[in-house]
């Protein structure tokens, strides 16, 4: 589907259907189309930056959303609906919040896939500004944003102006479902994560990678044909990869006890 086509709030709620099978994403959309026009009736138009200080007003003084700092990996903080409901995130929700009140401000606005902190960049007179919606909405510059990487990182991560390179919205969905991979793959939840995983590698296309995680989830799990079958499909489609090696050691065992059962 062509970027302009996508609804980025429409595709952040679908993953959260897994977790709330009844989820009403049209409730939702509404809602946010509410918060906007309330805020634009509610301020003038002025230059970009003015806005910017209008949307952190209405988003952080009087809708009071914030960023959970106290329970920074609850699954909940990576569905839109919870944190709509919750006002409270992590930087990549709350951004895909600030980017719906942003367009609908009709500021030219789109995501940031900054090291281990989601931004939001708008361009300012031709020149980009970074918001960071975790933060309150704190807007920085480029150079600001090094300063800040240094910050996050306790210095151990050296700045590349790739790091504020803009992320169309497939990639911002992307790095939802595997910020959901990793949560649920440190609570060994691996029947959420199989759901993760099948949306993984439903939108990229089958990634070969995606695919043999899947595979090593399935083999956990004791369903060891879908693991067989996952195991085959990696090692057709990246046989010479990093560790193939090892997935074709697992898959030999697979068959010697294909073989037992059949």
């Amino acid at each position: 589907m062509p970027e302009h086509k996508i609804s980025l709030a429409e595709a952040a709620l679908q993953i959260a259907q897994d977790e709330y099978p009844e989820l009403d994403i049209s409730h939702y959309k509404n809602l946010l189309k509410g918060w906007s026009n309330s805020m634009n009736a509610k301020f003038s138009r002025k230059r970009t930056r003015n806005q910017l200080e209008e949307i952190n007003q209405w988003l952080f003084s009087e809708m009071n959303f914030t960023g959970n700092m106290e329970n920074y990996y609850d699954p909940r903080n990576s569905f839109l609906n919870d944190v709509m409901d919750r006002r409270t995130g992590i930087p990549i929700t709350l951004s895909v919040i600030y980017l719906e009140m942003a367009w609908a401000s009709g500021l030219s606005a789109a995501g940031v896939g900054f090291p281990g902190h989601f931004l939001v960049r708008v361009i300012d007179d031709v020149k980009p500004i970074y918001v960071d919606p975790f933060h309150r909405g704190n807007i920085m510059t480029a150079e600001e944003c090094i300063e800040f990487l240094k910050e996050i990182t306790e210095g151990e991560l050296e700045f590349d102006q790739k790091f504020l390179s803009v992320v169309n919205k497939k990639e911002i969905i992307l790095r939802m479902l595997r910020n959901l991979k990793r949560i649920y793959l440190e609570m060994s939840n691996f029947s959420k994560l199989i759901k993760i995983l099948d949306h993984l590698i439903d939108i990229t296309a089958g990634e070969p990678e995606e695919i043999r995680d899947r595979g090593i989830i399935y083999y956990q799990m004791k369903a060891f044909k879908n693991a067989l079958n996952d195991f085959e499909t990696f090692l057709s489609m990246s046989p010479d990869s990093e560790g193939a090696e090892v997935i074709q050691q697992y898959l030999q065992v697979l068959r010697e006890y294909d073989s037992h059962l059949n």
